[in-house]
């Protein structure tokens, strides 16, 4: 699997996100070679979340290529991204090395990002430890059904973005309380965040975001 994911801003037209992610939605289903296609306005209390999520899984990365260079994509999807329109959207592609679907909820569930970019210059040992603590989490949050892992391909945005962990919930209560109050994320995670911490890595400007979803994200 290959992955695309935007973070829009619509400016002045953030109200008709919901409308705008369903038309990207049908959209992105109707690309050759799309395997899982979600999108939606983001959920309240998102960091730098924007308006919109849209995630497009394909089969392959050539499939991602072979859809960003057609014509459904330069006619159908590429106007929603005028920036004469005010809109500014990251573009994120990366495939998942790590990830697990094995308690997935089929339907009415959360779909949740974490865009991040590791400082430059930090040593490969600090990234393979911070990568092995996110990984860490599901054993301690039963509530996370889906989760993935990935090194970022390529990006454009607010960021030289480096990594995606997302994971699927079945409401957004899993995200915010269950996840977000657990301690293997405050007592384990958290540190790799925060500023006042030694060994943190991550620049503080991330993306927290999520979406509803009816069917599954990540595959």
């Amino acid at each position: 699997m290959f992955n695309l994911l935007h973070v829009i801003n619509l400016g002045a037209a953030a109200d008709d996100a919901p409308a705008i992610a369903a038309q990207l939605g049908e959209a992105g289903k109707a690309l050759l070679g799309v395997v899982t296609c979600v999108a939606g306005a983001t959920l309240p209390h998102a960091f730098n979340g924007a308006h919109i999520l849209w995630r497009i899984g394909f089969a392959t990365e050539h499939d991602h290529w072979a859809a960003l260079s057609s014509a459904r994509w330069r006619e159908t999807i590429e106007p929603h991204f005028d920036r004469a329109r005010g809109v500014t959207f990251d573009r994120i592609a990366y495939r998942s090395h790590c990830s697990d679907t094995t308690k997935r909820q089929q339907t009415n569930a959360v779909w949740r990002c974490l865009v991040l970019s590791v400082d430059a210059g930090t040593a490969a040992g600090d990234i393979a430890q911070f990568e092995k603590d996110l990984m860490v989490m599901p054993d301690h949050v039963p509530a996370i059904r889906s989760w993935a892992l990935a090194r970022v391909s390529a990006s454009t945005g607010r960021r030289n973005w480096t990594h995606v962990w997302e994971q699927e919930f079945d409401d957004i209560a899993g995200l915010e309380v269950d996840y977000m109050l657990a301690p293997v994320h405050w007592g384990l995670v958290d540190g790799w965040f925060d500023p006042e911490c030694p060994q943190r890595i991550v620049d503080p400007f991330l993306i927290h975001a999520a979406i509803p979803i009816d069917g599954a994200a990540i595959a």
